[in-house]
């Protein structure tokens, strides 16, 4: 029953799966697809024109549905935005992440406290993210939920009673602190330069 529930809600252009024995699926976009172009442009082709080495559809049901709830819930206290945002990581952490999400856990750097950052380019993505990704990198572009932003300029643990999201770094820079507020929908293997 909860199965054919949550199917009604995903997106019509995602591939079938088997909801009872498929967690996730990564889908291989053609280069001939209009979807394909569509995130290719999102990654600001001039600095990653020759560079991109595939992109991949992120399907997801238990993560998409969390994120829909939350969408219900911001609903529901008023006006929210949903930001296409950048995450850069090793090729590594790909599976991990189309599986269970971010984990702030993992991250290595902390100037805004225990959260997920995102950034508003892959530019600055690329920039903020660890060498220790190495040369040969994903990007993920994510839906991400703002409703009560704050924006800060200094260090800070998390954002103030009230505010789901930090803004930092002259607006750059986008700090989550809550599950199910994010969903990564697209990731793009690429050679950071």
């Amino acid at each position: 029953m909860l199965i054919q529930e949550v199917s009604y809600i995903l997106p019509k252009h995602w591939d079938p799966m088997n909801l009872n024995f498929q967690q996730y699926k990564l889908t291989n976009l053609p280069h001939y697809s209009s979807e394909y172009h569509r995130v290719f442009d999102l990654m600001n082709v001039g600095i990653y024109y020759n560079c991109i080495q595939g992109i991949y559809r992120v399907q997801n049901p238990t993560l998409f549905s969390k994120f829909r709830l939350k969408m219900y819930d911001f609903e529901q206290k008023g006006p929210y935005n949903i930001l296409s945002l950048y995450h850069d990581t090793a090729r590594e952490n790909v599976i991990s992440i189309a599986k269970y999400n971010f984990d702030w856990r993992y991250g290595e750097r902390f100037m805004f406290g225990p959260g997920v950052y995102f950034s508003t380019s892959p530019q600055l993505a690329n920039k903020h993210s660890s060498k220790t990704n190495g040369t040969f990198r994903s990007m993920f572009i994510a839906e991400v939920l703002t409703q009560n932003v704050q924006q800060v300029e200094g260090n800070v643990f998390l954002p103030d009673y009230g505010f789901d999201t930090v803004q930092c770094h002259n607006g750059e820079t986008f700090v989550k602190y809550f599950d199910g507020e994010y969903f990564p929908s697209y990731v793009v293997d690429y050679i950071s330069l």
